[in-house]
């Protein structure tokens, strides 16, 4: 018995209406794409329950009708269990003269929703705002040396605009990044330094903000919780042309007030009537650069510049309304810049001799913050997820309409039950085939076009660093996965004086041109912090220059999850490439950890297609998850896809052998024999060997 909800509303169906349903996850013959559950189209009578579900949608006139734009959360239950939770969309109303005779929808699984969810949002508009703070060279430095927020924002030493090198004995230029002693003018601009957010905080941002559940014990290992995200939304520094980092006028804390319509609760003068012409007249003690702007019920009107104290300033305001708000705001030129009085009265300007209000603030100094939202690459939120899916070969599953699964295809099939369909089969007509396979197979992280990295595509034929090419001799077109973010190409600077290397490494986003360039979202890890005092760093904050401290630890910043060879369980090389910190490469590439043996099997000389038909048991459909095995005479199969009538039963399966399972032989020998397969015997089990 098959029913169909929209929402807490049952629909009427029809007693022969056939519902086919299409059970995928990731498919065989593009294994770059992820799938998921969707349904043909079919019909529903149109019954007076229906009529009013649907709001007679076929009749344009009738007003606040059903949206067939928006899809509708829905739920398919089977013999009163849930089978698949999803949305359905009206596609068409069928008519018979003027009246409706059936209703065609669409059954869309959780998996679609979740893209239709996110939309085009950016990354931008994530809650991050609780790990925003003041940018001040001293809280960059923080960042830089042991993090900020419990290590979830780190400065890292990336350079988004300047070429540094590193030479102790020489001051050279302003780029030579090594200490010399106090108060020296060179080294890392605290301006120069841009954020970046460690990734398993988006992933809290995302479910917080969509009201979802990520199921994942990857998300949750120290192989996904030492990513970071490089916070670099614009070419150049994080506030290119203001190393303050101000660019937007902050209230006046006016804490006195006298007089109709002015509120020191908002900092805003609320007009009590309507003016013609109003004046504005202020004074304001301050010993630095600075402007005023001026703000119409939230709009910006105009601003001024200051240079010291002024007296008796006035600014004109014309065809004010009641109930209008004019704000005043103080925009400093340094973060050193304080303001420490401000006056102000309003008056009509026909009547000098009446002040409506008078306003004074005390002290107060300004604080420009870092909001990482802000500050995030542009990225829309699905790219994200699917991009973290491309790199770490994820496999995708709705359990719910707010709760999905999502683990490396290995783990995920692991965690998948087994059904012996063997007497529900249909062998009459079947088919074996072979998968379709590429001549050639690309995986790879987006093109970077930093310095380093063209120079590596240079001399090593187009390849980029960390990007995976083989070629095979068969015949195919060509198969790309490509993830959604850059990889950085670290570097290993060489100290000028005495040729020794430093003991940490930099990024930069400099060009060949050695020109700033924004590029893809760049992601890499950040285990720990790391003493450098053999090699320090000098740093300098708003002063302008290094103090008489140094930088003597940093942020380990790496494409490997360790600053200890023997530790390193993660590289983010799809390839095998050279590391430049340990100046090795490693086999726990992205392939190995979590591609390879999906395509080591996929190109085993033992894989097949299997395509046949069955007729399932209920139970088995209502409980079938796509990291299930389904076994038929003792062998053991992958679901690549399976088309049901969820009516009738009937299942069109295309299948996949499991490659190098092992099966019982007193159980299956004599049935494989007569198949006519070959078994070798290994520890007592046998392998099934094509």
């Amino acid at each position: 018995m098959i029913e169909i909800y929209i929402g807490t509303d049952r629909v009427d169906t029809f007693k022969d209406e056939d519902v086919n349903i299409t059970l995928n996850v990731q498919n065989i013959q593009d294994i770059s794409k992820v799938f998921a559950d969707y349904t043909q189209s079919f019909s529903v009578p149109a019954s007076r329950i229906n009529n009013d579900l649907f709001k007679h949608y076929y009749n344009a006139d009738v007003s606040g009708g059903f949206s067939a734009s928006q899809r509708q959360s829905a739920t398919i239950i089977l013999n009163k269990e849930t089978f698949r939770e999803g949305s359905i969309e009206l596609a068409a109303v069928n008519m018979q003269g003027n009246l409706p005779s059936s209703y065609e929808i669409v059954f869309y699984s959780a998996g679609v929703n979740l893209l239709d969810l996110f939309g085009d949002d950016q990354l931008t508009d994530l809650d991050l705002s609780a790990y925003d703070h003041n940018y001040t060279g001293a809280n960059i430095r923080t960042g830089l040396e042991s993090g900020l927020s419990s290590r979830n924002i780190i400065y890292p030493l990336i350079s988004p605009k300047e070429d540094w090198y590193y030479d102790s004995q020489h001051q050279g230029t302003s780029n030579n990044l090594a200490w010399h002693g106090n108060n020296e003018t060179h080294g890392c601009n605290y301006f120069e330094l841009k954020p970046a957010i460690r990734l398993s905080r988006i992933i809290d941002a995302i479910e917080s903000k969509y009201s979802i559940t990520f199921n994942s014990e990857f998300f949750a290992s120290d192989e996904f919780t030492d990513l970071y995200m490089w916070c670099h939304r614009r070419e150049g520094y994080m506030f290119e042309g203001q190393p303050t980092g101000f660019e937007q006028a902050e209230a006046v804390d006016f804490t006195s007030a006298t007089g109709s319509g002015f509120n020191t609760t908002t900092d805003e003068l609320t007009i009590p009537s309507t003016y013609d012409r109003f004046i504005w007249r202020y004074s304001a003690t301050c010993a630095d650069d600075y402007q005023f702007h001026w703000y119409i019920n939230d709009v910006f009107f105009t601003a001024v510049s200051h240079s010291g104290n002024v007296t008796d300033e006035e600014i004109y305001f014309n065809s004010l309304n009641t109930g209008d708000r004019i704000q005043m705001r103080f925009l400093p030129a340094t973060t050193n810049t304080s303001i420490t009085s401000v006056s102000a009265s309003g008056r009509e300007f026909t009547d000098p001799t009446n002040v409506y209000w008078t306003a004074t603030a005390s002290g107060q100094t300004v604080t420009q913050e870092v909001v990482i939202a802000d500050q995030m690459p542009e990225q829309k939120v699905s790219d994200f997820v699917v991009g973290l899916i491309k790199m770490f070969n994820l496999a995708l599953e709705p359990t719910s309409t707010t709760a999905f699964t999502l683990e490396p295809l290995d783990d995920w099939y692991a965690e998948g039950n087994q059904y012996d369909i063997t007497n529900h089969t249909d062998i009459t007509t079947r088919k074996v085939s072979k998968p379709e396979l590429y001549r050639r197979i690309k995986i790879e992280h987006q093109l970077a076009d930093s310095e380093l990295m063209n120079a590596h595509r240079l001399t090593n034929g187009g390849v980029g660093y960390g990007d995976l090419r083989a070629d095979f001799t068969f015949d195919g077109g060509e198969l790309l996965n490509q993830t959604n973010f850059e990889l950085l190409r670290f570097e290993k600077l060489i100290d000028q004086d005495d040729s020794l290397a430093v003991d940490f490494l930099i990024g930069s986003s400099i060009d060949k041109e050695l020109k700033p360039y924004i590029g893809a979202p760049m992601i890499f890890y950040s285990p720990n912090t790391k003493d450098i005092s053999t090699k320090p760093i000098g740093f300098l904050d708003e002063a302008g220059d290094t103090g008489t401290n140094p930088v003597d630890e940093i942020n380990f910043i790496a494409n490997v999850n360790s600053d200890t060879i023997t530790s390193v369980t993660r590289m983010l090389t799809f390839g095998l490439n050279i590391e430049p910190y340990h100046n090795q490469a490693f086999n726990e590439t992205l392939y190995e950890g979590y591609w390879e043996n999906y395509i080591t099997n996929l190109y085993s000389v033992s894989r097949r297609v299997y395509s046949f038909r069955a007729i399932l048991p209920l139970e088995v459909i209502c409980k079938l998850n796509m990291n299930d095995r389904l076994v038929w005479n003792g062998y053991r199969f992958i679901i690549n896809q399976i088309k049901v009538n969820l009516r009738t039963r009937e299942a069109n399966l295309e299948l996949l052998n499991d490659v190098g399972t092992y099966l019982n032989p007193t159980e299956f020998a004599e049935l494989l024999d007569e198949q006519g397969n070959y078994l070798t015997a290994e520890n007592g089990d046998y392998l099934i060997v094509e």
